[in-house]
């Protein structure tokens, strides 16, 4: 697997947890301990250095990821790979140094 390839799959696994996670909290559980943050290791794998410029970018993958709330995979995964392809190519074009 290429390391783009590992981000796309970190990016939806990531997305997927952050959905089953949000809908247990919308259920009245408190599910926040739970999320596998993942978004850290994608950010690390895409050689983010932690700083201010970097939480701005962070910011817009929490954003982003928030899209995944209103999308059906009991069918289909194709929306959510659209996103989490959507997703790399914003963290992609902001990083520094690209």
């Amino acid at each position: 697997m290429n390391k783009k390839k590992l981000i796309l799959s970190l990016i939806k696994d990531s997305l997927i947890n952050a959905k089953l996670v949000n809908g247990l909290n919308e259920m009245g559980l408190n599910a926040d301990n739970y999320f596998l943050h993942l978004n850290d290791t994608v950010f690390n794998l895409m050689g983010y250095d932690d700083n201010e410029e970097t939480e701005q970018i962070f910011e817009l993958f929490v954003e982003l990821s928030k899209r995944a709330m209103f999308i059906d995979i009991s069918q289909s995964h194709k929306p959510l790979d659209d996103l989490a392809l959507q997703i790399y190519i914003e963290l992609s074009t902001r990083k520094p140094n690209h």
